[in-house]
């Protein structure tokens, strides 16, 4: 038997220099050049994750601060030279000069006390006496107060080097005393790297898949993922394999990971539970098996969303393997498999049955619908929103009938507005010698809106062309100028159709003094009007310039719409109260950039007037939802005014995920 001594491998490769430092670069150079320029602070304060080389890094700094060696012919002109005396008796452990104290078991005040008895000694045969006090954090308030004094102002041959994984535990005043170095954890990448060249010291085959499961073992310290290493090497001797170590290390293969996301896509509800079963029955911790899948699915996310999938921390074959898997999902479906497995993770550990959680989880998962695009689905709904129902005579004009001669006036009813009316009879339109009748003395009542019988005339006339059939009574009707109802009765028509065929004629009242109520004001083309709101005109032309400039505003103020100008004031109609408060506080700088506009340069402008209009929704105002919120408000419009979305979320029972 040997008699060489075993040392495991963190131990044995532990880094004697500042180049041998995995991925601390920022660390070790600015050492490098403290020790050059001779700048070292007297207190220095090293914090990071465990496993990163905090220590190491403290004990480094330490042998080259005593190196007896000229800066001049070290590496780097600051590396440690490890041949002259101090390296030696350092790398050794015989050094009284470096004094290594453990706070976890060193944290009283008395324990301080003693420090600062000691650090009054000079160093023996060296520059500098280095205290590194490991997990400073542990040191009690007292402890630390009775240091602060000492470590303000220490002897000029100490020097203090802290170490901790929790900073935000150490004082304040402790922390503005030293200088402080943020230790990074070392990527997955880089952990194997390093793993490669140990494996060729040590003359060890590997697979890149069992390094990579290594690294991730290690959860981004070097330390943890180097005894993982020593555990693969007792298990599978010089040879490790990958499904050897999977086993011996009770980690989830990643092929179970994929039978999950395909019976995902299959909704294989009876084959979720069966996977849980065998997980179960293979030995796994459901808390790492809800963890590893969480990854897998983040995994998933990016090689859906990202054309060269580097994140993933796997091998090329895996890789492949992931951007085949991605086919059946869309970013929003693994967006939401990923929070749900998020948020178990999160609740696993504190569940009373966690077999059953896991298992309603991934049920969940089963069952949820794969979602289409919430835009897409907007846009199918706008197709299928109703709009007015055709009445008979516009989904199938009948041909007008040949009808017996009639009256010189008779009566002929109104078509639907919606409809195009056929051209009017031409004969008594035409005739220069008809007048005008006098003005009548009352409205009609409602049932003159039926057309009288008509009777046969003693000098008959052409047949003119017959009106289309009368609709319905209780339809809104006018009638021409020839003695029959006048628009007057009702009112004039809210919406004039502009798109008639040509040929068609409207119905109008024919003059004002054949009114019998108030005569509207006559209507004026909007072509031959002057334009009175000149903002309108140039409202996306500020939109675009608010927006450049302040992008939050501009996309509320693209949810108002201009409805006026009146006593150089502009008025907007907005959808809520939400976006007239904040158009109007921000009205000064809306005023400023609109007179700062060509198209407005002659246009005073003194301010903004705000008026919520309930029925304006952000779509109707800007055509379509951009950002969530502007969806969410849209949505719930639909759903509450849209009969079909209505159904929809009724008939399914759903509700909108964002």
């Amino acid at each position: 038997m040997s008699d060489k001594r075993y040392l495991v491998t963190a131990r044995k490769y532990r880094p004697k220099r500042f180049d041998e430092l995995v991925a601390q670069e920022h660390v070790t150079e600015t050492l490098r050049n403290a020790i050059r320029l001779n700048r070292l602070a007297h207190a220095y304060l090293f914090s990071g994750p465990r496993g990163v080389g905090k220590t190491t890094a403290a004990r480094i700094l330490a042998k080259a601060i005593n190196c007896t060696t000229p800066l001049s012919e070290r590496a780097k002109e600051a590396e440690p030279c490890r041949a002259c005396e101090h390296c030696r008796t350092f790398e050794e452990g015989r050094s009284l000069n470096v004094i290594e104290i453990d706070a976890a078991s060193n944290n009283r005040v008395d324990d301080i006390r003693d420090l600062r008895e000691t650090v009054r000694i000079p160093p023996q045969g060296a520059r500098r006496k280095v205290y590194i006090v490991d997990e400073v954090h542990m040191l009690s308030t007292a402890a630390f107060n009775a240091l602060l004094k000492t470590l303000e102002e220490p002897p000029p041959h100490v020097l203090f080097i802290f170490a901790t994984t929790e900073p935000h535990k150490v004082l304040p005043t402790i922390l503005s005393r030293c200088q402080r170095f943020d230790f990074r954890r070392i990527a997955v990448p880089e952990i194997v790297t390093r793993l490669s060249a140990i494996c060729e010291e040590e003359n060890i085959r590997a697979d890149e898949a069992s390094l990579l499961l290594i690294a991730r073992k290690g959860d981004g310290a070097l330390r943890d993922a180097l005894s993982v290493f020593d555990q693969a090497i007792s298990l599978c001797g010089s040879d490790i394999a990958y499904g050897d170590l999977v086993q011996a290390l009770g980690v989830v293969d990643i092929d179970r990971y994929f039978e999950v996301t395909d019976r995902i896509a299959a909704r294989d509800m009876g084959g979720m539970l069966q996977l849980v079963e065998n997980a179960i029955r293979a030995g796994h911790d459901l808390q790492e098996f809800m963890a590893g899948l969480t990854e897998h699915l983040r995994n998933l996310l990016v090689a859906r969303t990202m054309e060269h999938p580097e994140l993933i921390e796997a091998a090329e074959a895996t890789r492949r393997r992931y951007a085949e898997a991605v086919a059946p999902f869309s970013e929003m479906d693994l967006l939401r498999l990923l929070t749900l497995g998020s948020h178990a993770e999160s609740t696993l550990r504190d569940s009373i049955q966690p077999r059953l959680k896991i298992e309603t989880i991934l049920l969940n998962m089963a069952t949820i619908a794969l979602g289409a695009d919430l835009r897409e689905a907007l846009d199918k709904i706008d197709r299928l929103e109703p709009g007015p129902t055709p009445g008979p005579a516009e989904r199938n004009p009948p041909a007008p009938p040949r009808a017996p001669a009639k009256t010189p006036h008779p009566p002929a009813a109104a078509p639907r507005r919606n409809a195009s009316p056929p051209a009017p009879p031409p004969a008594p339109a035409k005739d220069p010698e008809r007048k005008p009748p006098p003005k009548p003395q009352r409205a009609p009542s409602l049932e003159s809106a039926e057309p009288p019988s008509p009777a046969p005339s003693a000098s008959p006339e052409p047949d003119p062309e017959p009106a289309p059939p009368a609709p319905p009574a209780s339809s809104v009707q006018s009638f021409d100028a020839g003695g029959n109802m006048m628009d007057a009765v009702f009112g004039k028509p809210t919406l004039q159709r502009n798109d008639a065929p040509s040929g068609a004629t409207d119905i109008q009242a024919p003059a004002a003094e054949t009114d019998v109520a108030a005569p509207d004001p006559p209507e004026t083309n909007a072509a031959d009007a002057p334009n009175e709101n000149p903002v309108a005109a140039a409202w996306n032309e500020l939109l675009e310039h608010i927006k450049k400039d302040r992008i939050n505003l501009g996309a509320m103020l693209q949810h108002a719409q201009p409805e006026g100008y009146e006593e150089e004031m502009i008025r907007l109609a907005v959808p809520d109260d939400l976006h007239r408060s904040v158009l109007t506080e921000n009205g000064d700088y809306i005023v400023a950039q609109a007179r700062s506009l060509t198209a407005l340069a002659n246009t005073p402008i003194r301010g903004i007037r705000c008026t919520v209009r309930e029925n304006l929704s952000a779509a109707e105002a800007d055509g379509a939802p951009e950002t969530d919120k502007d969806i969410a408000l849209y949505i719930e419009r639909k759903r509450k005014d849209n009969p079909v979305v209505r159904e929809i979320f009724e008939r399914f029972d759903v509700e909108p995920a964002w």
